[in-house]
């Protein structure tokens, strides 16, 4: 048995199908090897069998950057070979249409949390405008003269008008 990981992009949107009494998703995806002028891609046809496949498929579209391992297997047919791998776990890597929508939703959150913040900011000025228009301009009002040279004074403790240092 040779085991493969294959990290790259789903070329067209899984398919569920009935085999017998189980299920199998079947996907391709384009790994890429080299660079500039020298860049390849190899396909692999993969197949995910039993309950895990069906639970995917929604999460399989095209364009979907995966992480693919499993067991790996040749076929040709007509002169052309073929690669495919009976899939053991795949893993999503982000990108594709899910992850432009996501970025989408995420900006609009964003936006809408910013107007929200916008009219918090203004409903707390007019409130801090309300109260300012009702309080007098006299900011000594809730203030006693203190004896020496201002501040309030604090009536619950006890003191001589004269002290002379000894209690």
């Amino acid at each position: 048995m040779i085991n493969v990981t294959v990290a790259g992009r789903l070329g067209k949107d899984s398919e569920l199908r009935q085999a017998g009494s189980s299920q199998v998703l079947g996907f391709s995806v384009a790994g890429d090897t080299g660079f500039g002028d020298r860049k390849q891609s190899h396909w692999f046809s993969c197949s995910l069998w039993g309950n895990q496949g069906a639970a995917l498929q929604q999460y399989l579209l095209k364009g979907q950057q995966v992480t693919v391992i499993g067991e790996f297997s040749e076929r040709e047919h007509n002169g052309t070979a073929y690669k495919e791998l009976r899939v053991n776990s795949v893993e999503l890597q982000g990108g594709g249409q899910q992850q432009s929508q996501q970025q989408s939703n995420q900006q609009n959150n964003q936006q809408q949390g910013q107007q929200n913040q916008q009219q918090q900011n203004n409903n707390q000025q007019s409130y801090n405008n309300q109260q300012s228009a009702q309080q007098p301009n006299n900011q000594h009002q809730n203030q006693a003269p203190a004896m020496n040279g201002g501040g309030a004074v604090d009536d619950d403790i006890p003191f001589n008008r004269f002290y002379d240092g000894q209690m």
